[in-house]
């Protein structure tokens, strides 16, 4: 009677023990749930407890297809599990990696295709048995359970196995319901977490796509900024040069207007003058030539003045009507009235084409200031005026038979400062490019020979 009891206390106790480790192992899993997001090791730790619990040789977990990292090919086969997790000693693995996918017939069929949670203690007494694929390790005892969603859409199966019969009891295949339901929590959990993920990472993609999009309209709106800037600087330089010009305008707007209500009147009056003397003297006056010579340098003065308002009152250099034919026709013109004992004559050699202003403006200042000196200096009878322009080069010559020039003005007047006005020829011919040339005659007189070269000027025209 005591030995029974004892035994009983053992039994009872070693059923505890049991119990406590079958509730050990769905404490872990739950735990587990909560805290391991990697599916594949989870499922791996509710195989391990399930071959604990049942103290089976194997337990092994199958998934349909689509749960599994299979190629596409062998998804598109249907009605075929393949495994997912394993646990068992011996090389069990091994023997199922060699099996492959299972189709779910036999004892199978109503775990895979019914959703009925079989227990068989030994397959070989079973009717439904019909054997077992080859290399797979001998079975007598069977458990499995079927895996589902809460919708009842098929996910898997746990198939647990033993070499021995009679070894799974049926509190056994309630362990394993209740694995199987958290191994469904977990599937469904991983599931939820793989759309979360995949949506994070079109979410991803989006906002990628969404700033380089940005970013290509920033730099275009940045690119077209610079060019507004670029645009409104030059605008900006534009107004400024305008308001230069416009500035420079009135500047000689208002020195013209000075020219011509004094300097001009001035010269005027004392042209007047000068022919109120020229009537006052007896004749044979000793006076009479030095008054014309002021009449004529009031004259000449009145035409330079002249000169000097036009390009004045010209918004930009430039020409006369005519070109420089016609102004130093008008120029002799002029002249001719107040120096009527100077033989004057304008000699065309050849005209090729129009020359550019600058050129033009140049050979005409040379033209002026030389015939100015002829008046005032060279004590002439006769001055010609040659005027020569071809392709390549236009050419001015100014000759008299005065006095002509000392050697050492010739020599000197580039720089010395009592020479003004023919450094000005010497100035205004080279900023053309071209070279002055002031010689004596061999008969007398001074020639002025201003040569400019015209193919490097061709932009300016």
């Amino acid at each position: 009677m005591v030995q029974t009891s004892d035994d009983s206390r053992t039994n009872l106790i070693a059923s505890l023990q049991e119990r406590a480790e079958e509730l050990a192992q769905l404490n872990r899993i739950a735990i587990a749930l909560t805290s391991e997001f990697d599916l594949q090791r989870l499922l791996q730790m509710i195989t391990d407890a399930a071959r604990k619990v049942t103290a089976a040789e194997y337990a092994a977990f199958f998934l349909i297809p689509e749960l599994t990292n299979e190629s596409p090919e062998r998804r598109s086969k249907k009605g075929l599990f393949h495994l997912a997790a394993i646990s068992g000693e011996h090389g069990v693995e091994e023997h199922f990696r060699h099996v492959g996918p299972v189709e779910g017939v036999g004892v199978l069929h109503p775990v895979f295709w019914k959703g009925t949670s079989v227990l068989v203690d030994d397959v070989l007494a079973d009717r439904r048995y019909v054997g077992i694929p080859r290399g797979h390790i001998p079975v007598r005892s069977f458990l499995g359970v079927q895996l589902r969603t809460r919708e009842g859409s098929i996910l898997g199966a746990f198939l647990i196995g033993h070499t021995q019969p009679n070894r799974f009891k049926p509190r056994h295949v309630e362990l394993i319901e209740a694995l199987s339901a958290q191994a469904a929590v977990a599937i469904h959990n991983a599931q939820l977490i793989a759309r979360e993920r995949h949506a994070m990472e079109e979410q991803a993609a989006r906002l990628e796509r969404e700033v380089r999009e940005r970013t290509a309209e920033l730099e275009r709106r940045n690119q077209e900024l610079t060019r507004v800037a670029t645009d409104l600087q030059t605008l900006h330089h534009e107004l400024t040069e305008a308001q230069k010009r416009q500035m420079l305008a009135d500047e000689r707007s208002r020195i013209a207007q000075e020219l011509h209500d004094r300097v001009q009147q001035t010269l005027f009056t004392i042209g007047l003058k000068a022919d109120w003397a020229l009537e006052q003297l007896p004749p044979g006056s000793p006076l009479e030539r030095p008054l014309r010579t002021i009449k004529q340098l009031a004259s000449l003065g009145t035409a330079q003045v002249r000169d000097a308002i036009f390009a004045l009152s010209s918004s930009e250099p430039q020409t006369q009507d005519g070109g420089l034919i016609s102004r130093l026709h008008a120029l002799i013109h002029d002249l001719r009235e107040s120096a009527a004992e100077l033989d004057m004559d304008l000699v065309v050699a050849e005209w090729a084409s129009a020359p550019p202003v600058a050129v033009e403006n140049a050979l005409f200042s040379v033209a002026r200031e030389a015939l100015s000196n002829v008046l005032r200096h060279a004590q002439a009878t006769t001055v010609v005026v040659t005027v020569q322009v071809t392709r390549t080069q236009a050419m001015l010559v100014v000759q008299d038979n005065g006095v002509g020039l000392a050697p050492e003005i010739l020599e000197n007047y580039r720089h010395n400062p009592a020479h003004l006005g023919l450094r000005g020829m010497q100035q205004r011919v080279c900023d053309c490019g071209g070279q002055l040339l002031l010689v004596n005659g061999e008969e007398g007189g001074l020639i002025v020979k201003a040569v400019i070269p015209l193919d490097s000027l061709t932009d300016r025209r």
